[in-house]
Formats: structure tokens, sequence, C-alpha cells
């Protein structure tokens, strides 16, 4: 939706307490916080200056004050502030809440649109999950909007929402993510899906002051269901936490996905994404023909899952933080076969490792699980490991039979300019 001043004046009401912004500027973006995909070279845009002090866990503490007024020189953008924020602020609107404001222009927007809210949660895959949905619905001429974030909070949902839905858009993706017991309740209180899923559980959330037990992370992620969402569960989840039917959701199996897509490896986790692809399907309407056509042409997003080749052989690189679901989902194979595993670089960011050891116990006890030497990967990794040093590194990735093979290096797909091929011919030879 596009706003101008005086539409955001009246929305606000009695939260205005004045702007000294001459023209009524029409914006073509109203920055809360930073989402992705914003548009480039934005000439008009009204920039909050959000601020956080990270008490509740969910938020990393920021403060937009402290670089507005360098923003709004450099960009020519006008500022939303609070009453009473002593840092210069020319062209700018004055409110006594920005959160408030916030969740009126989001109430503002929703009164005129009104598109179908498919949900996934769970431990992993979600990211990818959502983004294939996205691609099987734009690929019927569906007006589709996903959204996603590195941590999609209140904010980030409210600012995906106020901008890029219109009355033109059919349906929303969206992933909600639980970093503390309530944050799954809160995001779908703020926006109830019409369709959600529930599809896998790990233990990787099992850190001091988050969750104690995965029937804990279960009772969490099950509140994306709201009294109209229709629910899927994947059975997997409640046979082995030993947790009844709950109440109005179905039960989904996972299906053995009958395409071929060589950019996926064959884990469960792309089961899970094809069969949550086809109860979309038979929900939206669409033929099986677009499913297939979809499922083999999806790219995975945001670099977590990049296929790649080195020494004549096809290689996944994981660029992925350190987690221990995420590396065991690599062992959660169709066929039970592990692959090989080569971690160069082990980085476990603001997660505690402690809190999913087993799991990391299970990935690096593997003959096929091989980790580069060096004092940071010792340091970092709590459990025995196959440490071998850079020269048996080489040899063995190089020698490793053709089949199904994992490169790990945290966190290096962070960087846009990242190209795994490249890295691998310039370190490890051609």
């Amino acid at each position: 939706m596009r706003f101008e001043k005086e539409q955001i004046k009246a929305i606000a009401g009695d939260l205005f307490e004045g702007d000294n912004i001459k023209k009524n500027t029409k914006y073509q973006w109203v920055d809360i916080v930073g989402i992705p995909p914003r548009p480039e070279n934005l000439k008009k845009s009204l920039y909050f200056t959000t601020h956080s002090n990270g008490e509740d866990g969910w938020d990393n503490g920021f403060d937009r004050r402290t670089i507005a007024p360098r923003v709004s020189q450099d960009k020519g953008w006008d500022l939303v502030v609070e009453a009473g924020d002593t840092t210069p602020h020319e062209n700018s609107l004055i409110v006594s809440s920005l959160d408030s404001l916030a969740l009126k222009l989001l109430e503002s927007v929703k009164l005129e649109t009104n598109p179908y809210v498919i949900g996934v949660t769970g431990s992993v895959g979600k990211t990818t999950t959502v983004a294939f949905l996205e691609h099987l619905i734009a690929g019927a001429g569906i007006d589709v909007k996903r959204f996603y974030s590195k941590r999609l909070t209140p904010l980030g949902v409210t600012c995906h929402y106020i901008n890029r839905v219109d009355k033109d858009t059919s349906v929303v993706v969206m992933e909600y993510s639980a970093y503390l017991k309530d944050h799954v309740d809160t995001l779908s209180q703020l926006l109830p899906p019409n369709l959600a899923f529930l599809t896998n559980v790990y233990n990787t959330h099992l850190n001091p002051g988050s969750f104690s037990d995965r029937n804990e992370i279960f009772h969490s992620k099950i509140q994306i269901g709201q009294p109209r969402t229709t629910g899927y569960v994947n059975e997997r989840i409640l046979n082995e936490l030993n947790e009844p039917q709950p109440a109005g959701w179905n039960n989904f199996r996972v299906e053995k996905c009958p395409f071929e897509n060589k950019s996926l490896p064959p884990t469960l986790r792309t089961d899970e994404m094809y069969t949550v692809g086809k109860i979309v399907a038979e929900n939206l309407g669409l033929s099986e023909t677009h499913l297939k056509n979809a499922f083999e042409t999806f790219l995975p997003q945001e670099k977590r899952i990049i296929n790649t080749t080195f020494a004549g052989k096809k290689i996944f690189f994981n660029g992925e933080t350190s987690g221990g679901s995420r590396l065991w989902s690599w062992f959660e194979t169709t066929n039970v076969s592990p692959p090989w595993l080569f971690v160069d670089e082990v980085n476990f960011a603001d997660e505690n490792p402690l809190g999913f050891i087993n799991l990391l116990k299970h990935v690096f006890d593997s003959e096929k699980t091989l980790v580069l030497d060096t004092p940071a990967n010792r340091s970092r990794l709590p459990v025995k490991a196959h440490f071998v040093n850079a020269n048996r590194f080489k040899t063995m990735l190089k020698q490793a039979p053709k089949g199904y093979i994992v490169y790990h290096k945290a966190l290096s797909t962070r960087d846009p300019a990242f190209v795994p091929k490249t890295y691998l011919r310039d370190h490890w030879g051609p």
C-alpha cells in the first residue's frame, strides 16, 4: 500500500504530536524496520526511528535514532520520531508511540485487503518450504507475497504487510518462528493463518531460558493454529513425542516425492516440502501437473542450499550456522544412507550447542563426517569428531565417491558475493 503524510496523520489520530514536513508527500515505502526485499533507490520513504532494548529476547537490541539524521540527510527521507526524542530531526512526523502507530497502519491496510494466509512452522526447513510455496503459487498466476527474514518479529511482519500487501494480493506465505515460548502464538495472533503446517520438531532450541524439551517446543509451535485455521501436523511428531491429536487439527504423513529436482538433497526435508506443497495445491485447486513443474523448477532461496560441483562431483554446499537440527537433516535421508559431510568451519552463532549436544554426537560420530583441524573448530565443537589436517581434508574431498556429499562452512553464504564453486576451487584445487 502507499500512504500520504496526511493520511498517516489521520490514521495516527490521538498518537499524532506534530510535524514539520512541508508537503503532503506520498511515500513509496514506510520503513518501520529493515526487511527483505526493500526496494532499491527509494526516493520517497518514511523512516521510523524504531528502537528496542531486546529485553524480551526476541529482537536484538537496536536503536535507529543514532543513524536517523544521517539516513534522512543522505537519502532525503522523512522521519517518524517519538515525542521527547532529542535526536535532531528535520522533516519529521512526531507521534507518542512508534509501535502503536505501526499497529494502526497495519490495521488500516487489513481493512482494505484480505489475502489467504499460509503459515509454516517447525524446527528445520521453514524458509525453503515457504519459498517453494511462493514458487508454486506464483507459477499459477496468483499474486502471492512471501514474508521472511532471518528473525521474523511482529515489527517485521507489520512492515512486510503494510508495504507489500495490496488489494490485488491473493495469498501471503510466511514462516512462523519460535525463539521463546510465546513467539509463534504472538505472530499467529498478529497475522492468523488460514492454512498452517507443523512439519518437524527437533531439540536445537533447548537452550537455557528457552525450551526444556521437545514437547515444550511442540506446544509452542502448535499455537500457529488460531480458531479459524485449518491446520496440518506431521503425524511423525505426535508419534515421537507421544502427543495426543491436537483438537481441530489434521494429520499428514510425509510422502516420497515422485518428481526430481537436481538442486535439492535427498532428505526428509525435501519430502516434507513436497508433501506440504501437495496439500497446498489441493487446497488451492492446482493440478498435479502444475505441482510437478513447480517442484522440478524450484531453486532454494537465500542460499540455504546450493548445488555446486568440485572434482567432477556434485556437492551440496551448506553455508548456514552449525545448528544441530540443521546438520542432522543431512543425515535423515529417504534411503537411510548418510552423506559424506566435510566441515570446513564450525560456528553456532548465538545458539548454545550444549542444548542439542545429542544431535551433534550423532552427526560427528559418523566415520563419513570429517572436520578441518583448526583451533577454532576444536574450541567450538563440544563433542568428539574426526579431525583431519588440511592435506587430508583436501585428499578425502577429492577422493570421496560420487554420491551424496555435503560441504559445510558456517555463515559463509551470508555474504552475497560468496560463490561456493569458486571457494572450493581456490582452497582445495581444481
